[in-house]
């Protein structure tokens, strides 16, 4: 490590990093160690060393490897394993992003066409953006946290994304972030898992709910009630394969009003009860259906 010179002066200013929710943060993990996390802030997750077996949403016992990076949206839970000793570093992205001055994120959706299938989707740390997250990694460890230092280099990633990716991988990489108005996406991400209902979020968000639902609809080109309830659905079906809560649990988080109704939602949304979901390991792949309209 080199040394940090004037470390008091650094660890007592005001713009010195000190919360929770660090821009770059360095993790290392033991063989078999768990990493949980519930990401506030969309996150791009780099692996440096070994490999993590992970869930979240409808992804399920998903593996990513050393030399890859990955990108964890805003309100998602998620759940990992190291398949061996790991080491990561976390980039949080606290507000919306462009590539460079002259292009932003959303300016990607123009590379989709009729074949592309959404999907996570990992990128290979290319040897620039290798070098960058090294001196990054370094800098941290020494204690290097100045928030205006570290906005900077997140921006210096974004202009290292742009010059040595393409625009289909970069699309297919930040596609689960990706809306015609990120600003206003971001805001629907960040808080979207607080609220039960549409006229809830909109309230929250400063809307009048019909104005938030035309909003939506031009923005995620879904319905608002449309789009909460598959995130709802991807929701409990993550809780249910992944983590260890019991039916009831879920069943009063999410506010149904008896274990009946939750076992006929799940019968009607995933095609199983709760019970053989969890137990039957060749349910594991099951995906919420499309267009169901049993709700709440």
């Amino acid at each position: 490590m080199v040394e940090l010179l004037y470390p008091h002066e650094h660890l007592s200013c005001f713009n010195y990093e000190k919360g929770n929710r660090p821009v770059f943060d360095k993790l290392k993990l033991s063989k078999d160690q768990s990493w949980k996390v519930f990401s506030e802030d969309n996150l791009i997750i780099f692996i440096l060393e070994g490999s993590l077996c992970f869930s979240f949403g409808e992804y399920l016992d998903r593996t990513i490897s050393h030399g890859q990076m990955m990108v964890l949206p805003a309100g998602s839970h998620l759940l990992s394993r190291a398949l061996e000793d790991s080491s990561l570093i976390v980039v949080r992205l606290l507000e919306s992003r462009q590539l460079c001055d002259c292009y932003s994120l959303d300016m990607l959706l123009n590379e989709k066409d009729d074949s592309f299938i959404p999907e996570l989707y990992y990128l290979d740390i290319k040897e620039r953006l290798s070098s960058f997250i090294s001196f990054m990694s370094e800098c941290v460890g020494d204690g290097l946290k100045c928030i205006f230092y570290l906005d900077l280099k997140v921006k210096e990633l974004f202009y290292i994304l742009r010059a040595y990716y393409t625009k289909e991988e970069l699309l297919r990489f930040f596609y689960l972030l990706l809306s015609r108005n990120i600003s206003f996406s971001d805001q629907v991400l960040k808080n979207h898992y607080k609220f039960k209902t549409v006229q809830e979020l909109a309230e929250a968000l400063h809307y009048s709910l019909s104005g938030f639902q035309k909003r939506f609809k031009r923005v995620f080109g879904v319905s608002a009630y449309h789009w909460m309830k598959e995130e709802r659905l991807k929701s409990i079906f993550h809780e249910i394969n992944s983590t260890q809560k019991s039916f009831k649990e879920i069943s009063d988080d999410h506010g149904f009003s008896s274990p009946s109704h939750f076992n006929d939602f799940c019968k009607a949304n995933f095609g199983a009860t709760p019970g053989k979901i969890r137990q039957n390991k060749s349910l594991r792949n099951i995906k919420p259906k499309k267009g169901t309209n049993s709700v709440k």
